[in-house]
């Protein structure tokens, strides 16, 4: 037989199937090419706005400084075979002796890395390594008190609430409450300053995060204690301390979260350039601070910032590839974390306990009460005067519009990029070659710091007269978006073979059969993956103040001006802050229990 061969009769076609059949029955031809297409967009804007900005950036950095490209690739290299012969089982001679070469050639490029970078911006980076294993330690912290919450409800809900809270505006709450407490203790010698403003760096960023990851870890743990055999494994007595058994139940999602701190922890930003004045910046900033001020001197040129972008780029892609590469080392994980709702019992908290959490929840909720305070706090008493002049302010109100639209079209182009992308990824298997290498590249180019590609990007939008206009503005917002969107679409749609969720993946249908499975598999990972683009976009402050213009700044740099007069104009942004907050807080807290932490880890309920 040569071809198919199909059967007519009274009107009725018979084709003979030359392999197994997968899905139901369903009507309609074969799928048409239109939808596999749609996702080049995804791919394109990755391309574009993405990988080739990166790639122009390491060429004008190798003219500019070519010993730190040198000194990058060398640690790279040493520490991706370091890494590979370590994990290897087998311990023989010359295994220990490539290991130690390779360490050793790892420590020789970070001294001539360190070498070439100025004293600022080696003092720079070492801060920013700080904030890393601040985020880690913050991690775990997280974890104890999800453990300790797990049975809770209700008591823990401030805590969410930061996360929709720009980084930008937890600067402006935390410097109103620590200068005031400067000024009660009477602080006067400029290294307690520079103490206490280290200080109210770490709490920032721990009020913007501990709800976050407590929620995700709680979420997890109470499926852990829904199935039967990993309970039994958790609350058996015997072999380990129960703490080393919960590490090692819920380790995957360790090395996830793991990322996404280490990663924000790496980019902090926002909450320096507002919470520190000036004259301290220089002594508290981060690697992202010090390049940006190398970007804005106009006496040195576009390659020594791209230059000094590049360490920080191999940092934090290493370890993406570090902790991804461990994540596949463990099959169970977010997907298979499915629990119903009322499943687990809710036993009764000691009042020890609550208390703690109720004070957790109290001293989480003391920013917005202070944000509050000082916005209604006029001359003679309650005023109203800065909230209603801020709302009534044009500029700002137009800064609003011009954010909320940006968002909106940001998110509404990621979510219909990496559908396709997300659906033929996970069509391919999880243990196929092509497969690994794409979630790898996803992983690191999700974790690709922003002035990786910003600095040439933003160059080429002002040699085509773009800047100041919202469309570049939207696609790099979408492009910075896609990889993590595709990334948590894909393993949302991942499914055992033969059952009914791998008709989404195999099944033969029209597109709009498609779609409608792929929004029942996977409707509340869309969902979640639709809510954090729009609130990253929305509390953006970074890409915006490298793109900015008059016709696309958003809220966040519109503060940005009053904060330099910050004392005076403390009522105006306590009154902004709390504006450009209510929105993302309203949709973090109305989608949270039902569709972001579903959609996040793959079916819990809390």
């Amino acid at each position: 037989m040569t071809g198919v061969s199909d059967f007519r009769a009274n009107g009725l076609r018979l084709e003979l199937a030359t392999r197994r059949m997968r899905g139901p029955l369903v009507p309609g031809g074969r799928p048409r090419r239109w939808f596999g297409w749609a996702g080049l967009l995804a791919v394109g804007l990755i391309v574009v706005l993405l990988v080739a900005p990166a790639l122009w950036t390491v060429a004008i950095a190798v003219q500019a400084r070519p010993r730190i490209v040198f000194s990058c690739t060398v640690v790279a290299v040493a520490a991706v075979a370091f890494t590979l012969i370590s994990r290897h089982r087998r311990r023989d001679g010359l295994r220990l002796a490539l290991r130690s070469a390779f360490a050793l050639t790892a420590a020789l490029g970070l001294w001539s890395l360190g070498a070439a970078l100025t004293t600022d911006g080696a003092w720079a980076y070492a801060r920013t390594l700080l904030w890393v294993v601040y985020g880690l330690m913050l991690l775990f912290a997280a974890l104890v008190i999800a453990w300790w919450s797990r049975n809770s409800r209700a008591l823990w809900v401030p805590l969410i609430v930061p996360f929709g809270i720009s980084a930008f505006v937890s600067g402006v709450a935390f410097r109103l409450i620590f200068e005031y407490l400067a000024d009660r203790f009477g602080m006067q010698s400029v290294g307690g300053y520079r103490m206490w403003y280290a200080v109210m760096l770490g709490s920032a960023f721990l009020w913007t995060w501990l709800g976050f990851l407590t929620g995700l870890l709680r979420a997890d743990i109470r499926a852990i204690e829904a199935d039967p055999v990993r309970s039994g494994h958790l609350h058996g007595q015997g072999r380990r301390f129960p703490l080393l058994r919960l590490l090692e139940l819920v380790r995957p999602v360790l090395l996830i979260l793991g990322l996404v701190v280490g990663v924000a922890a790496a980019r902090v930003f926002d909450v320096v350039l507002i919470g520190v004045p000036g004259s301290m910046q220089y002594q508290l900033d981060s690697a992202t601070v010090q390049w940006w001020r190398l970007v804005t001197d106009s006496d040195l040129g576009a390659g020594v910032a791209a230059a000094y972008a590049l360490p920080l780029a191999v940092l934090v892609g290493f370890v993406a590839w570090l902790l991804q590469t461990g994540v596949r080392r463990y099959r169970t994980g977010w997907t298979s974390a499915t629990v119903v709702s009322g499943a687990v019992g809710r036993p009764r908290i000691g009042l020890v306990r609550a208390t703690g959490i109720a004070l957790v929840s109290v001293f989480a909720s003391i920013p917005i009460l202070v944000l509050i305070v000082v916005c209604f706090d006029g001359p003679s008493g309650f005023d109203l005067a800065a909230l209603t002049g801020m709302w009534q302010d044009q500029t700002f109100r137009h800064a609003w519009q011009t954010t909320f639209l940006v968002a909106g079209l940001a998110t509404v182009v990621v979510v219909a990029a990496a559908l396709p992308v997300a659906h033929r990824l996970a069509a391919v298997g999880p243990d196929r070659a092509m497969a690994r290498i794409a979630v790898v590249v996803l992983v690191v180019l999700s974790v690709l710091p922003a002035q990786g590609y910003l600095g040439s990007l933003d160059a080429f939008i002002d040699a085509f007269g773009l800047s100041g206009t919202r469309i570049p503005l939207i696609f790099v917002h979408a492009a910075a978006g896609l990889p993590v969107a595709i990334l948590i679409l894909r393993g949302a749609m991942l499914a055992p073979l033969d059952g009914p969720a791998d008709d989404v993946l195999h099944g033969l249908a029209s597109p709009g059969t498609i779609i409608r499975r792929l929004l029942d598999a996977a409707g509340p990972a869309v969902v979640a993956v639709a809510v954090l683009e729009f609130i990253q976009v929305w509390n953006d402050f970074f890409i915006g103040l490298m793109m900015n213009g008059a016709g696309a700044s958003p809220w966040s740099l519109l503060l940005w001006g009053e904060a330099r007069q910050f004392n005076e104009n403390a009522a105006q942004l306590a009154a902004g802050s709390l504006l450009s907050a209510v929105l993302p807080v309203l949709l973090l807290l109305s989608t949270w229990r039902r569709w972001l932490v579903p959609g996040l880890t793959g079916g819990t309920l809390r």
